[in-house]
């Protein structure tokens, strides 16, 4: 079968929306044509992200500008991996829910690693306690803005019935549990899962929460709520947030890594994050209930 390069993409292109995130990793098509034909599976490509992560966390542990330096390569070598394995998967028709849950419980692991040992630095470089704190709502915040894209993206995807390897609800359901009981579901697909609940089930949660005082702000009283297809539907709004998503968080540390600013990484994480994410979502709601509006 020759390669597609159409395939390398989740959506047809009539759902495609600007994705900031591809700037980031633009080259990844010729990575992907060149592994297409090779004996190397999606999965060997998301365990050599991890190793890649995994080095990163190494070289940020040393005390030294090369080590910020080398932490941010490898770094950015994990970001770049953890779209070619996605991409790999599609062109050659493998996306799995293995994929799926191996790919994000190492999006979590490195993450959390690499924010600890950042944070690990400030406070040793400046004998200051108070660096825990901002390093943990700096990794909260990473989180939930992650969080917020893939719930946008997944449920934009479902109502369109472009992509439905992910599910808008991850829960364990019976269906997985008769399918695990009857052997038609292994034991790792079934472990994996269970431990991507427990990692993420509040953080969706929390995003559904939002989504939903989001939308009752967006509806007019005594009138028809906000449609699902106008609500999840605006291809301008996904590419508004589409910097939020784990891999621009990523690179923002990659670039304050080599200015060797990490602190100024992390306030910018936490503030310009939060409240890029907050002021498009109160444009979300002002513009639902304009719409509504224009209908009535």
């Amino acid at each position: 079968m020759s390669f597609d390069v159409e395939k390398m993409n989740k959506l047809p292109p009539e759902a495609r929306f600007l994705d900031i995130n591809d700037f980031w990793y633009f080259p990844n098509r010729w990575v992907v044509k060149f592994l297409y034909p090779l004996p190397v599976s999606p999965t060997q490509i998301t365990i050599t992200s991890l190793i890649a992560g995994l080095f990163s966390v190494g070289c940020y542990i040393i005390d030294s500008n090369a080590g910020l330096m080398w932490g941010a390569l490898f770094l950015y070598l994990k970001i770049f991996l953890d779209n070619i394995d996605g991409n790999l998967a599609r062109v050659r028709g493998e996306t799995s829910r293995l994929g799926r849950f191996l790919d994000s419980l190492t999006d979590f692991l490195v993450s959390f690693l690499v924010y600890l040992v950042l944070t690990l630095r400030l406070v040793g470089e400046t004998n200051n306690s108070f660096y825990w704190y901002i390093g943990g709502l700096a990794f909260l915040s990473c989180l939930m803005h992650c969080s917020y894209f893939v719930f946008y993206l997944v449920k934009y995807t479902s109502v369109f019935g472009t992509y439905l390897c992910n599910r808008v609800d991850e829960n364990i359901t019976e269906k997985d549990n008769e399918a695990y009981e009857a052997g038609e579901l292994s034991v790792l697909v079934y472990f994996l899962h269970r431990a991507h609940v427990f990692l993420y089930r509040w953080q969706d949660k929390t995003i559904e929460w939002f989504d939903c005082l989001s939308k009752k702000l967006g509806s007019i009283r005594n009138s028809q709520e906000v449609s699902k297809k106008n609500w999840y539907g605006d291809k301008v709004f996904l590419t508004l947030i589409s910097p939020l998503c784990l891999c621009t968080n990523n690179m923002l540390l990659v670039f304050f890594s080599l200015l060797d600013e990490i602190e100024s990484g992390f306030w910018f994480v936490i503030i310009v994050g939060n409240v890029y994410l907050l002021i498009l979502q109160v444009l979300k709601i002002i513009k639902a209930r304009n719409n509504l509006v224009l209908e009535k």
